[in-house]
Protein backbone atom coordinates (compact mmCIF):
# COMPACT_ATOMS: atom_id res chain seq x y z
CA UNK A 1 0.00 0.00 0.00
CA UNK A 2 1.34 3.68 -0.74
CA UNK A 3 2.01 6.28 0.88
CA UNK A 4 -0.66 8.61 -0.66
CA UNK A 5 -3.12 6.39 -0.18
CA UNK A 6 -2.22 4.97 3.72
CA UNK A 7 -2.20 8.70 4.01
CA UNK A 8 -5.97 9.02 2.20
CA UNK A 9 -6.88 6.04 4.57
CA UNK A 10 -6.08 7.78 7.75
CA UNK A 11 -7.93 11.14 6.95
CA UNK A 12 -10.80 9.25 6.24
CA UNK A 13 -10.94 7.34 9.31
CA UNK A 14 -10.53 10.51 10.73
CA UNK A 15 -12.97 12.23 9.39
CA UNK A 16 -15.26 9.68 9.74
CA UNK A 17 -15.11 8.87 13.86
CA UNK A 18 -15.05 13.05 13.98
CA UNK A 19 -18.51 12.82 12.37
CA UNK A 20 -19.74 9.99 14.25
CA UNK A 21 -19.06 11.25 17.42
CA UNK A 22 -20.15 14.89 16.37
CA UNK A 23 -22.95 13.24 15.30
CA UNK A 24 -23.87 11.15 18.75
CA UNK A 25 -23.57 13.87 21.34
CA UNK A 26 -25.84 16.04 19.24
CA UNK A 27 -28.70 13.25 19.74
CA UNK A 28 -27.62 13.33 23.04
CA UNK A 29 -27.75 17.09 24.26
CA UNK A 30 -31.07 17.65 22.03
CA UNK A 31 -32.57 14.76 24.04
CA UNK A 32 -31.04 16.49 27.54
CA UNK A 33 -31.44 19.90 26.94
CA UNK A 34 -34.51 20.59 24.68
CA UNK A 35 -37.24 20.51 26.89
CA UNK A 36 -40.92 20.68 25.91
CA UNK A 37 -41.09 24.43 27.61
CA UNK A 38 -38.74 25.77 24.73
CA UNK A 39 -37.27 23.39 22.35
CA UNK A 40 -37.09 25.44 19.19
CA UNK A 41 -34.95 27.88 21.02
CA UNK A 42 -32.25 25.38 22.36
CA UNK A 43 -32.29 23.30 19.42
CA UNK A 44 -31.25 25.88 17.26
CA UNK A 45 -28.66 26.94 19.95
CA UNK A 46 -27.36 23.37 19.32
CA UNK A 47 -27.14 23.30 16.32
CA UNK A 48 -25.34 26.42 15.77
CA UNK A 49 -22.87 25.18 18.66
CA UNK A 50 -22.39 21.82 16.54
CA UNK A 51 -22.13 23.35 13.07
CA UNK A 52 -19.46 26.46 14.01
CA UNK A 53 -17.34 23.42 15.29
CA UNK A 54 -18.14 20.91 12.39
CA UNK A 55 -18.15 22.87 9.66
CA UNK A 56 -14.28 24.42 10.02
CA UNK A 57 -13.09 20.79 9.92
CA UNK A 58 -14.91 19.87 6.34
CA UNK A 59 -13.62 23.03 4.95
CA UNK A 60 -9.95 22.19 6.48
CA UNK A 61 -9.93 18.91 5.39
CA UNK A 62 -10.99 20.45 1.69
CA UNK A 63 -8.96 22.91 1.42
CA UNK A 64 -5.69 21.95 3.29
CA UNK A 65 -4.36 25.33 4.00
CA UNK A 66 -0.29 25.84 4.71
CA UNK A 67 -1.07 26.06 8.24
CA UNK A 68 2.59 26.65 9.29
CA UNK A 69 2.16 30.51 8.90
CA UNK A 70 -1.00 30.64 10.57
CA UNK A 71 -0.43 34.11 12.20
CA UNK A 72 -0.70 33.86 16.15
CA UNK A 73 -4.42 35.51 16.69
CA UNK A 74 -5.88 32.40 14.06
CA UNK A 75 -4.09 29.91 16.10
CA UNK A 76 -5.35 31.41 19.60
CA UNK A 77 -8.61 32.03 18.89
CA UNK A 78 -9.55 29.47 15.77
CA UNK A 79 -7.14 26.68 15.85
CA UNK A 80 -7.05 25.98 19.64
CA UNK A 81 -10.78 26.00 20.33
CA UNK A 82 -11.61 23.84 17.43
CA UNK A 83 -9.12 21.01 18.21
CA UNK A 84 -9.88 21.42 21.71
CA UNK A 85 -13.82 20.89 21.47
CA UNK A 86 -13.17 17.93 19.37
CA UNK A 87 -10.77 16.09 21.37
CA UNK A 88 -13.48 17.14 24.72
CA UNK A 89 -16.31 15.55 22.98
CA UNK A 90 -13.60 12.43 22.11
CA UNK A 91 -12.92 12.29 25.81
CA UNK A 92 -16.96 12.69 26.97
CA UNK A 93 -18.02 9.99 23.86
CA UNK A 94 -15.64 7.51 25.86
CA UNK A 95 -16.84 8.32 29.66
CA UNK A 96 -20.12 7.55 27.98
CA UNK A 97 -18.88 4.47 26.24
CA UNK A 98 -17.42 3.23 29.46
CA UNK A 99 -20.88 4.15 31.53
CA UNK A 100 -22.75 1.99 28.82
CA UNK A 101 -20.58 -1.00 29.52
CA UNK A 102 -20.83 -0.85 33.17
CA UNK A 103 -24.72 -0.24 32.79
CA UNK A 104 -24.93 -3.28 30.43
CA UNK A 105 -25.71 -5.92 33.55
CA UNK A 106 -28.27 -3.73 34.71
CA UNK A 107 -30.26 -3.54 31.28
CA UNK A 108 -30.02 -6.98 30.57
CA UNK A 109 -31.45 -7.87 34.01
CA UNK A 110 -34.25 -5.00 33.20
CA UNK A 111 -35.12 -6.76 30.12
CA UNK A 112 -35.30 -9.94 32.12
CA UNK A 113 -37.46 -8.87 34.56
CA UNK A 114 -39.68 -7.42 31.65
CA UNK A 115 -40.49 -10.56 30.50
CA UNK A 116 -41.93 -11.77 34.14
CA UNK A 117 -44.19 -8.40 34.97
CA UNK A 118 -45.55 -10.06 37.48
CA UNK A 119 -41.55 -10.88 39.30
CA UNK A 120 -40.98 -7.02 38.35
CA UNK A 121 -44.15 -5.83 40.27
CA UNK A 122 -43.17 -7.53 43.34
CA UNK A 123 -39.65 -6.33 42.71
CA UNK A 124 -40.18 -2.74 42.06
CA UNK A 125 -44.11 -2.25 43.41
CA UNK A 126 -45.04 1.31 42.36
CA UNK A 127 -42.25 2.94 42.36
CA UNK A 128 -41.09 2.43 39.21
CA UNK A 129 -42.26 5.91 37.90
CA UNK A 130 -40.38 7.70 40.49
CA UNK A 131 -37.35 5.52 40.05
CA UNK A 132 -37.43 6.27 36.39
CA UNK A 133 -37.84 10.19 36.79
CA UNK A 134 -34.87 9.95 39.17
CA UNK A 135 -33.07 7.66 37.38
CA UNK A 136 -33.17 10.77 34.16
CA UNK A 137 -32.27 13.49 36.45
CA UNK A 138 -29.30 11.43 38.11
CA UNK A 139 -28.25 11.09 34.04
CA UNK A 140 -28.12 14.29 33.30
CA UNK A 141 -26.18 15.57 36.54
CA UNK A 142 -23.81 13.01 35.04
CA UNK A 143 -23.21 14.00 31.87
CA UNK A 144 -23.14 17.32 32.40
CA UNK A 145 -20.20 16.82 35.27
CA UNK A 146 -18.56 14.70 32.47
CA UNK A 147 -18.65 17.16 30.19
CA UNK A 148 -17.78 19.80 32.33
CA UNK A 149 -14.56 17.50 33.41
CA UNK A 150 -13.66 16.93 29.69
CA UNK A 151 -13.46 20.37 28.64
CA UNK A 152 -11.47 21.74 31.67
CA UNK A 153 -9.18 18.75 32.11
CA UNK A 154 -8.34 19.63 27.74
CA UNK A 155 -7.98 23.29 28.55
CA UNK A 156 -5.22 22.28 31.15
CA UNK A 157 -3.68 19.51 28.90
CA UNK A 158 -3.28 22.44 26.19
CA UNK A 159 -2.09 25.00 28.71
CA UNK A 160 0.37 23.20 30.47
CA UNK A 161 1.45 20.99 27.15
CA UNK A 162 5.23 22.63 26.83
CA UNK A 163 6.00 22.47 30.77
CA UNK A 164 9.11 19.99 30.07
CA UNK A 165 10.79 18.12 32.36
CA UNK A 166 14.77 17.51 31.80
CA UNK A 167 15.83 14.15 33.10
CA UNK A 168 19.21 12.09 33.52
CA UNK A 169 19.78 8.62 33.09
CA UNK A 170 23.14 6.14 33.57
CA UNK A 171 22.26 3.32 31.09
CA UNK A 172 24.82 0.46 30.93
CA UNK A 173 26.31 -0.31 27.34
CA UNK A 174 28.03 -3.80 26.27
CA UNK A 175 31.31 -3.09 24.89
CA UNK A 176 31.93 0.67 26.21
CA UNK A 177 35.22 1.57 26.02
CA UNK A 178 36.50 3.10 28.98
CA UNK A 179 37.23 6.49 27.10
CA UNK A 180 33.28 6.34 26.67
CA UNK A 181 32.42 5.89 30.10
CA UNK A 182 30.18 9.09 30.87
CA UNK A 183 29.67 9.88 27.35
CA UNK A 184 26.39 11.99 27.25
CA UNK A 185 23.73 12.12 24.62
CA UNK A 186 20.80 14.58 24.83
CA UNK A 187 17.76 12.81 23.57
CA UNK A 188 14.86 14.85 21.44
CA UNK A 189 12.01 13.68 19.81
CA UNK A 190 8.63 13.87 18.05
CA UNK A 191 8.56 18.00 17.15
CA UNK A 192 5.97 18.33 15.47
CA UNK A 193 6.78 21.60 14.06
CA UNK A 194 3.34 23.24 13.30
CA UNK A 195 0.72 25.78 14.75
CA UNK A 196 0.85 24.47 18.29
CA UNK A 197 5.01 24.24 18.05
CA UNK A 198 6.39 27.70 17.12
CA UNK A 199 9.48 28.71 16.07
CA UNK A 200 9.77 31.16 19.82
CA UNK A 201 8.69 27.91 21.75
CA UNK A 202 11.24 25.57 19.55
CA UNK A 203 13.85 27.93 20.47
CA UNK A 204 13.10 27.50 24.06
CA UNK A 205 13.82 23.63 23.56
CA UNK A 206 17.05 24.02 21.96
CA UNK A 207 18.18 26.40 24.61
CA UNK A 208 17.55 23.78 26.77
CA UNK A 209 18.88 20.90 24.83
CA UNK A 210 22.03 23.06 24.47
CA UNK A 211 22.26 23.94 28.49
CA UNK A 212 22.53 20.18 29.03
CA UNK A 213 26.54 20.31 28.19
CA UNK A 214 26.11 16.73 26.43
CA UNK A 215 28.39 15.45 23.88
CA UNK A 216 25.94 14.54 21.73
CA UNK A 217 22.48 15.20 20.58
CA UNK A 218 19.93 13.02 19.01
CA UNK A 219 16.68 13.76 17.36
CA UNK A 220 14.98 10.60 17.02
CA UNK A 221 12.48 12.18 14.09
CA UNK A 222 9.26 13.47 13.27
CA UNK A 223 10.32 17.17 12.86
CA UNK A 224 6.89 18.56 11.56
CA UNK A 225 3.94 17.39 11.33
CA UNK A 226 2.06 16.80 8.47
CA UNK A 227 2.94 19.94 6.27
CA UNK A 228 6.51 20.15 3.93
CA UNK A 229 6.00 24.40 4.80
CA UNK A 230 6.55 23.02 8.48
CA UNK A 231 10.30 22.20 8.30
CA UNK A 232 10.85 25.82 7.53
CA UNK A 233 10.16 27.37 11.13
CA UNK A 234 12.18 23.59 12.54
CA UNK A 235 15.51 24.62 10.58
CA UNK A 236 15.59 28.01 11.67
CA UNK A 237 15.16 27.21 15.48
CA UNK A 238 17.34 23.77 15.21
CA UNK A 239 20.21 25.72 13.34
CA UNK A 240 21.36 26.59 16.70
CA UNK A 241 21.59 22.98 18.35
CA UNK A 242 25.30 21.77 18.47
CA UNK A 243 27.24 19.45 20.58
CA UNK A 244 31.48 18.91 20.19
CA UNK A 245 30.46 15.53 18.64
CA UNK A 246 27.85 16.10 16.57
CA UNK A 247 23.83 16.19 16.17
CA UNK A 248 22.62 13.08 14.62
CA UNK A 249 18.95 12.76 13.37
CA UNK A 250 16.79 10.18 11.90
CA UNK A 251 13.18 10.21 10.14
CA UNK A 252 9.76 9.72 11.17
CA UNK A 253 6.64 8.76 10.01
CA UNK A 254 5.00 12.20 10.43
CA UNK A 255 7.94 13.61 8.14
CA UNK A 256 6.78 11.27 5.64
CA UNK A 257 3.22 12.27 5.75
CA UNK A 258 4.53 15.79 3.98
CA UNK A 259 4.62 13.98 1.41
CA UNK A 260 7.38 15.96 0.33
CA UNK A 261 9.87 14.16 2.46
CA UNK A 262 12.97 15.01 0.23
CA UNK A 263 12.32 18.30 1.04
CA UNK A 264 12.04 17.82 5.00
CA UNK A 265 15.37 15.93 5.34
CA UNK A 266 17.34 18.35 3.06
CA UNK A 267 16.12 21.33 5.22
CA UNK A 268 16.80 18.93 8.20
CA UNK A 269 20.32 18.07 6.91
CA UNK A 270 21.24 21.95 6.11
CA UNK A 271 20.31 23.22 9.65
CA UNK A 272 22.97 20.82 11.30
CA UNK A 273 21.30 17.70 12.05
CA UNK A 274 23.16 14.87 10.61
CA UNK A 275 20.38 12.15 9.17
CA UNK A 276 21.20 8.94 9.10
CA UNK A 277 18.58 7.11 6.71
CA UNK A 278 20.10 3.63 6.94
CA UNK A 279 22.97 4.19 7.85
CA UNK A 280 26.09 4.07 10.49
CA UNK A 281 28.75 6.18 11.35
CA UNK A 282 31.79 6.20 14.06
CA UNK A 283 31.94 8.17 17.08
CA UNK A 284 35.90 8.53 17.58
CA UNK A 285 37.31 9.47 21.07
CA UNK A 286 41.29 8.87 21.07
CA UNK A 287 41.65 4.84 19.76
CA UNK A 288 38.02 4.31 20.26
CA UNK A 289 35.26 3.98 18.48
CA UNK A 290 30.79 3.91 19.47
CA UNK A 291 28.97 2.71 16.35
CA UNK A 292 25.77 5.07 15.58
CA UNK A 293 23.35 3.91 13.41
CA UNK A 294 20.06 5.32 11.66
CA UNK A 295 17.05 3.47 10.80
CA UNK A 296 14.73 5.11 8.48
CA UNK A 297 10.93 5.13 9.58
CA UNK A 298 10.58 1.42 9.22
CA UNK A 299 6.77 0.37 8.37
CA UNK A 300 7.16 -3.46 9.62
CA UNK A 301 9.69 -5.76 11.43
CA UNK A 302 11.21 -7.47 8.85
CA UNK A 303 12.06 -4.77 6.94
CA UNK A 304 13.45 -3.18 10.26
CA UNK A 305 15.14 -6.76 10.53
CA UNK A 306 16.68 -6.28 7.18
CA UNK A 307 17.52 -3.02 7.68
CA UNK A 308 19.27 -3.49 10.90
CA UNK A 309 21.33 -6.61 9.57
CA UNK A 310 22.78 -3.97 6.51
CA UNK A 311 24.22 -1.40 8.95
CA UNK A 312 25.71 -3.69 11.16
CA UNK A 313 27.91 -5.47 8.29
CA UNK A 314 31.88 -5.31 8.97
CA UNK A 315 31.17 -4.01 12.44
CA UNK A 316 33.13 -5.89 14.97
CA UNK A 317 31.01 -7.32 17.33
CA UNK A 318 33.44 -6.50 20.72
CA UNK A 319 32.63 -2.42 19.29
CA UNK A 320 29.16 -0.51 21.37
CA UNK A 321 26.51 0.06 18.98
CA UNK A 322 23.75 2.59 19.75
CA UNK A 323 20.64 2.98 17.28
CA UNK A 324 18.49 6.16 16.50
CA UNK A 325 14.90 4.71 15.67
CA UNK A 326 11.95 6.52 15.29
CA UNK A 327 9.53 3.94 16.21
CA UNK A 328 10.43 1.61 19.49
CA UNK A 329 8.23 -1.17 17.90
CA UNK A 330 11.52 -3.38 17.04
CA UNK A 331 13.34 -3.31 20.02
CA UNK A 332 13.32 -7.16 19.78
CA UNK A 333 14.53 -7.33 16.35
CA UNK A 334 17.13 -5.07 17.50
CA UNK A 335 18.23 -6.98 20.54
CA UNK A 336 18.32 -10.06 18.34
CA UNK A 337 21.24 -8.50 17.27
CA UNK A 338 22.61 -7.74 20.03
CA UNK A 339 22.46 -3.77 19.33
CA UNK A 340 23.43 -2.11 22.65
CA UNK A 341 21.54 1.11 22.63
CA UNK A 342 18.39 1.66 21.09
CA UNK A 343 17.05 5.34 21.43
CA UNK A 344 13.62 5.96 20.02
CA UNK A 345 10.40 8.13 20.48
CA UNK A 346 6.76 7.72 18.63
CA UNK A 347 4.35 6.80 21.26
CA UNK A 348 4.73 10.58 22.98
CA UNK A 349 5.10 8.37 26.69
CA UNK A 350 0.96 8.18 25.44
CA UNK A 351 0.55 12.04 25.41
CA UNK A 352 -2.80 11.65 26.98
CA UNK A 353 -2.10 8.91 30.02
CA UNK A 354 -5.31 7.99 31.97
CA UNK A 355 -3.59 6.41 35.03
CA UNK A 356 -0.17 4.51 35.85
CA UNK A 357 0.22 1.37 37.47
CA UNK A 358 3.52 0.73 38.72
CA UNK A 359 5.49 1.11 35.51
CA UNK A 360 2.58 -0.05 33.26
CA UNK A 361 1.23 3.48 31.67
CA UNK A 362 -2.73 3.14 30.77
CA UNK A 363 -3.50 5.26 27.70
CA UNK A 364 -4.06 4.12 24.00
CA UNK A 365 -0.63 4.31 22.81
CA UNK A 366 -0.37 1.30 24.74
CA UNK A 367 -2.89 -1.05 22.65
CA UNK A 368 -0.29 -0.23 19.71
CA UNK A 369 3.27 -0.86 21.49
CA UNK A 370 4.18 -2.28 25.33
CA UNK A 371 7.37 0.52 24.52
CA UNK A 372 5.18 3.52 25.81
CA UNK A 373 8.09 5.52 27.61
CA UNK A 374 11.01 5.22 29.73
CA UNK A 375 13.74 2.50 30.16
CA UNK A 376 13.35 -0.75 28.59
CA UNK A 377 15.90 -4.39 28.69
CA UNK A 378 16.33 -7.30 26.87
CA UNK A 379 19.22 -9.43 27.84
CA UNK A 380 21.90 -6.65 28.06
CA UNK A 381 20.08 -4.69 25.21
CA UNK A 382 18.83 -1.51 26.42
CA UNK A 383 15.98 1.02 24.87
CA UNK A 384 14.95 4.40 26.05
CA UNK A 385 11.77 5.82 24.74
CA UNK A 386 11.34 9.59 25.12
CA UNK A 387 7.85 10.68 25.54
CA UNK A 388 8.99 13.42 23.00
CA UNK A 389 8.07 17.55 23.26
CA UNK A 390 5.22 18.04 20.58
CA UNK A 391 1.94 16.91 20.48
CA UNK A 392 -0.39 15.39 17.58
CA UNK A 393 -3.81 14.98 16.92
CA UNK A 394 -4.64 17.59 19.85
CA UNK A 395 -2.45 20.13 21.12
CA UNK A 396 -2.82 18.92 24.76
CA UNK A 397 -0.94 16.33 26.88
CA UNK A 398 -2.79 15.30 30.55
CA UNK A 399 -0.44 13.40 32.92
CA UNK A 400 2.41 13.05 30.00
CA UNK A 401 4.67 16.23 30.37
CA UNK A 402 7.46 16.81 27.24
CA UNK A 403 10.73 15.26 28.18
CA UNK A 404 14.67 16.44 27.24
CA UNK A 405 16.80 13.47 28.46
CA UNK A 406 20.56 13.10 28.94
CA UNK A 407 21.46 9.97 28.80
CA UNK A 408 24.66 8.84 30.20
CA UNK A 409 26.63 5.98 28.94
CA UNK A 410 28.56 3.47 31.12
CA UNK A 411 30.49 0.02 31.35
CA UNK A 412 28.61 -1.12 34.38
Amino acid sequence: MSMRISIFMFYAILLAAVFGIQYYLYRRVTKYVCTKKNPSFFLWLVRAVFSAFIVPVVALAIWQPKLAAAPGWAILFFFFPLYLWHFSCLLLFLFLMVGKLLQLPFHVSTRLLARFEGLRRWLMGSNVQRFDARRRVFLRQGVTLLAGASFAGSAVGAIRRNEYETNQIAIPVPHLPEEFEGFSIALLSDIHSSVFMTKETMQRYVRAANGLGTDMIAVVGDFVNSQVDEVYPFAEAFADLAAPYGVFGVLGNHDYYSRDVDTVARLVNDCGIRLLVNSRTAIRKNNSVLNLLGADDTGNAPKAAASFDRMLTGIDGQQPTVLLCHRPYFFQQAADRNIGLTLSGHTHGGQIVFAKVGDEIVSLARVASPYVAGLYSIGSSRMYVSRGIGTVGVPVRINCPPEITKIVLTRS
